[in-house]
């Protein structure tokens, strides 16, 4: 902060009062001069309390060499700008800010002080860490997908290139025609998936809501997942209640189920266990998909249903997708006046994935009576 030669103390003092910036001065020994209103609210001393103190009762034990650093400019005429650091409240709580610190001048040229302005940037450095984790998290997402895309697509080119060649008889052109197709779906599959995504940040999802049979809708589910739990020699366990009836879009609610129901296939090992369970309780409908699988860490689970999140990148992709699916469920789920929940007892412990959605007023009328 600069003042012009011709501004009086008067008014100067009342810019320094107003300031929202912490504004102090101290001499060169480190001993408080001034303390503006801002500076009792940024660091919870009165102007009493701190005037004729040493600076460093705002200063962490750990970082009492800065002041050092400062006052050694300072006594050489030179500022220090927009230095962030660590300072330490009252209370013993620690604030962010960014410093600037200026040499004060007596009327002979001669260094005789220091004046700081100190700005809390708590808020700044949090919203800049949500930023930079936010640009990793997409870094990592465009290399799974880059991963994810390449391996169908390199299968759909090399066999096309060998059917073209004639390179096949009859029953190898067969198999080539259903690997193509299989890995087609994949990339189909995945583009759907990204859609959604994109639809989902702009607001664009739109849901077609009728009466929806949830219990006909979650047995055609288990019914697609059948054989890839056989091939796993998984132990399926199914409890779903008859004709539970809700308002809902069967086919977003088939995504729900589809994207709970794969990935406890995906995650649980060989011979390992996944019960599912639907049922109401009024005024609810409850979806729960339970798996022995690799469990989620508590740190994960503040996580896992965040865009782009993936729990290990490395371990993610040796079970392969991009790790949009739970993002979108949670999301579907909300759209429905629902939510979903995660419970994990660690890595290597299982997991539940329970989905709440309200019950059709109507089906717990009857039900009622």
């Amino acid at each position: 902060m600069s003042f012009r030669p011709e501004e009086s103390p008067s008014r100067l003092a009342a810019i320094v009062a107003s300031s929202d910036d912490a504004i102090v001065s101290k001499d060169l020994t480190g001993k408080i001069m001034s303390w503006n209103a801002s500076a009792e609210r940024m660091f919870g001393w009165t102007a009493a309390e701190a005037i004729g103190q040493p600076i460093t009762i705002i200063i962490p034990l750990d970082r009492r060499q800065e002041e050092d650093f400062v006052l050694s400019r300072i006594r050489q005429g030179l500022s220090v700008d927009h230095f962030e650091t660590i300072r330490q409240r009252k209370d013993g709580s620690f604030v962010e800010i960014s410093v600037s610190i200026s040499p004060i001048h007596a009327p002979d040229g001669t260094v005789v002080g220091a004046s700081k302005i100190a700005r809390d940037i708590t808020e700044q450095k949090r919203l800049r860490q949500q930023a930079e984790e936010a640009n990793r998290l997409k870094d990592e997402f465009l290399a799974t997908l880059s991963h994810e895309l390449r391996t169908p697509l390199n299968t759909v080119v090399g066999y096309t290139a060998m059917l073209l060649k004639g390179m096949m008889d009859e029953p190898q052109r067969a198999k080539a025609l259903e690997v193509i197709h299989r890995n087609a779906q994949v990339l189909t599959d995945m583009v759907g998936e990204l859609l959604d995504s994109s639809r989902m940040v702009t607001g664009k999802v739109r849901l077609e809501i009728q009466d929806t049979d949830l219990s006909q809708l979650a047995e055609e589910a288990i019914e697609n997942i059948r054989p890839s739990v056989a091939a796993k020699r998984l132990h399926l366990h199914v409890r779903i209640e008859p004709a539970v009836q809700i308002l809902a879009d069967p086919d977003r609610l088939r995504q729900v189920l589809w994207n709970l129901l794969t990935n406890a296939v995906k995650f649980t090992p060989i011979g390992g266990r996944i019960e599912v369970d639907v049922y109401s309780e009024s005024p609810s409908v409850f979806i729960v998909v339970r798996d022995t699988g690799i469990g989620v860490s508590p740190e994960a689970l503040q996580h896992i249903f965040k865009r782009f999140w993936q729990a290990d990148n490395s371990r993610m992709r040796e079970y392969g997708g991009l790790g949009l699916g739970l993002s979108l469920s949670r999301y579907l789920a909300e759209l429905h006046g629902g939510t979903i929940e995660a419970t994990s007892d660690g890595d290597g412990r299982g997991a539940e994935f329970r989905v709440t959605l309200p019950l059709k007023l109507g089906a717990a009328a009857a039900r009622a009576v």
